[in-house]
């Protein structure tokens, strides 16, 4: 029997950024990529990979003005989902 949890990331608990600043509610691409740390990953063109879980549908964005958003939501399920998807 998995004991994982069913649920890792409270979203009523404060997520942080690397750098030590809350996440904001809203990200546009760039905060997204230093959330989920894909330079530091060595992820040479972390836009495509967005674009990537964005086209299977494994990460949504919201279109703010012709540009992508994305929810900390969002990104706290992309992460879950994928997570999951490792164990």
């Amino acid at each position: 029997m998995n004991s994982f949890p069913q649920r890792m990331i409270n979203m009523e608990a404060t997520v942080y950024m690397p750098n030590g600043t809350p996440v904001p509610e809203v990200m546009l691409e760039s905060e997204l990529i230093k959330f989920l740390r894909l330079e530091e990953l060595g992820i040479k063109n972390p836009v495509n990979t967005l674009r990537y879980y964005r086209e299977r549908g494994k990460l949504q964005a919201t279109p703010i003005g012709g540009r992508k958003a994305y929810t900390r939501r969002a990104a706290c399920e992309f992460l879950e989902v994928m997570t999951k998807k490792n164990i």
